[in-house]
């Protein structure tokens, strides 16, 4: 039960940061090709916020189990290798594109570490609550924000052939109904939400941004 309420307020608390950053007004008038999935009508808004906090608790079980079972597995450090891998490549893929930068007026190295620690909050965050907003360019990124989505409920059953537990196949079933769910209700938001801004999850950048950047 305290494992469930735990995933829940992650759930709550991710859904409702997605929620007021994209229909809150001021943000919708500086990036409307960002903001703006959430449809105009205020029950489909009712419905679109419950999903997020459904899909969020259910990305937060996924994520969380397939931790605990790398940690459970016989090498003690296999979680560490993992999670510290994930974190680490995609610092990476941030430099490489040039996209490391946080704030502004940092240059040459000193940017390279001032960086390091909100893009890691970020990367953690996003990974263990699934937060929408996080899919903004300034952040992970579309593709960034989608491929951690799907490799969360991926994760999990590559850990489970690293644990050697009696309870194996119970929590097998467990994470295949609860990657199920996570898809059903991916489908239903899909959609309930605007279509146009489908390519938000998509883009690395997207065109408002690259406008403000400029």
């Amino acid at each position: 039960m305290s494992i469930g309420i735990s995933a829940l307020t992650t759930g709550f608390t991710s859904a409702m940061i997605a929620f007021d950053m994209d229909v809150d007004v001021p943000h919708r008038r500086a990036q409307p090709l960002f903001y703006g999935y959430m449809p105009d009508d205020n029950g489909l808004r009712g419905r679109c916020f419950v999903l997020m906090l459904i899909i969020s608790t259910l990305h937060n079980v996924s994520r969380s189990l397939g931790a605990a079972l790398l940690a459970a597995s016989g090498n003690k450090l296999l979680a560490v290798y993992f999670v510290g891998g994930e974190i680490a490549l995609y610092y990476m893929a941030k430099c490489l594109r040039g996209d490391i930068w946080y704030f502004v007026g940092a240059e040459g190295i000193i940017n390279y570490i001032m960086a390091f620690f909100p893009r890691l909050c970020t990367k953690v965050i996003a990974d263990f609550s699934g937060c929408l907003h996080l899919r903004h360019a300034y952040e992970l990124g579309g593709i960034a924000f989608s491929a951690s989505m799907l490799w969360a409920q991926i994760m999990p059953f590559v850990a489970l052939q690293f644990f050697e537990g009696s309870n194996k196949d119970a929590l097998t079933i467990i994470l295949a109904c609860s990657a199920t769910l996570w898809l059903f209700f991916n489908f239903v938001f899909f959609r309930t939400i605007n279509k146009s801004y489908y390519n938000t999850f998509l883009r690395r950048r997207h065109r408002s941004t690259r406008a403000r950047d400029s």
